[in-house]
């Protein structure tokens, strides 16, 4: 798994709000295709420009483009090509 430092300029989630909530994949293990274990997801990134989910940060501090994400039920398939499904988190709005 690579990690991506193009993303060190976006921000939490905390200060953000899902407008989908089930697209919240906080706390949920990263696996491969082959299911080798990669970690947790720690937090999901905000450019807070756009206003959009552009990155992950694992437990252990590497940073992932969500791009290469493919979301389960409970658990994330990591590709570092394209993911199957690809979700496009549209939008996030900032916490009242």
């Amino acid at each position: 798994m690579k990690t991506d430092d193009r993303f060190k300029s976006l921000h939490g989630l905390s200060d953000w709000q899902l407008v989908n909530e089930d697209q919240d994949i906080r706390g949920y293990p990263v696996r491969s295709i082959t299911g080798e274990e990669y970690g947790k997801i720690d937090d999901m990134l905000v450019d807070k420009d756009n206003e959009h989910v552009l990155a992950v940060r694992m437990e252990d501090g590497r940073l992932v483009g969500v791009e290469h994400l493919d979301i389960r039920d409970d658990h994330v398939i990591y590709t570092d090509d394209h993911a199957a499904s690809p979700v496009e988190y549209r939008k996030v709005r900032r916490h009242s």
